[in-house]
């Protein structure tokens, strides 16, 4: 399941239809106005088409031993495990539990129930980070050069980085990074450039796996880029 090239295909894929579909609909505004919360059902439809289990919003492992709530943690937009049916086992949310069945009938029940069949630990899923980034965008409903763009591309997505990083319990991580440039090789020089930013932090990412074609241009953006920067776990 970890192979970053079949991931962004896949993503690709969804974020293409999407495209051609508000073509067909001679839609005002095209792919590059969506939010960049509108891109998570579409990019986990994508991961679910080729097979995928698709989980949204889910919340990073952290350090277990602390048995933090659920609002009190970070949440990672999606996570893909291995095919549908399957559950990403929350040892946090487990040993909650476990201290509430201790002492009781249930407690028996409670240890047996911690490691089921249809279980997936953190460490076998892919969890993956989403961010939009356009050269041109709106800005109070107005189309035009987006001023913020080199910082936008660099701040979000290295922060991704680190938060996936930092969880010991996280070994298949990547950033997706939707991009919409006039044309693709700005897009390959500035998601090269990022990247070269982040080892130049320190930061343990690999080589972009990169997808994209051509978008209609509504308001400067020509081209559609989808890349996976993955994210090395890092050494103890």
């Amino acid at each position: 399941m970890w192979c970053p090239e079949a991931l962004v295909e896949a993503c690709t894929t969804a974020l293409r239809a999407e495209a051609e579909r508000l073509d067909a609909e001679q839609a005002v505004h095209g792919l590059d106005a969506l939010e960049e919360a509108a891109f998570h059902p579409i990019l986990a439809g994508g991961l679910a088409g080729v097979g995928l289990g698709v989980l949204r919003e889910q919340p990073y492992p952290g350090v277990p031993a602390r048995r933090a709530r659920k609002a009190e943690r970070e949440r990672c937009d999606l996570v893909a495990l291995d095919r549908p049916g399957l559950r990403l086992l929350d040892e946090t949310v487990e040993l909650r539990e476990r201290d509430r069945a201790t002492g009781t009938l249930f407690e028996q029940a409670a240890v047996a129930e911690r490691m089921p069949a249809d279980g997936v630990p953190p460490s076998e899923a892919v969890w993956l980070e989403v961010k939009a980034v356009g050269q041109f965008t709106y800005v109070e409903g107005f189309a035009g050069p987006n001023r913020r763009y080199a910082s936008e591309l660099v701040v979000g997505p290295l922060a991704d980085v680190r938060k996936l990083a930092a969880d010991r319990s996280i070994e298949r991580a990547g950033v997706i990074v939707v991009l919409f440039t006039s044309d693709q090789a700005t897009a390959e020089h500035d998601l090269h450039a990022l990247v070269h930013r982040a080892l130049d932090r320190d930061l343990p990412v690999g080589s972009p796996a990169i997808g994209g074609f051509d978008l209609t241009d509504r308001i400067g953006n020509a081209r559609c880029t989808a890349a996976l920067i993955p994210v090395r776990p890092r050494p103890e």
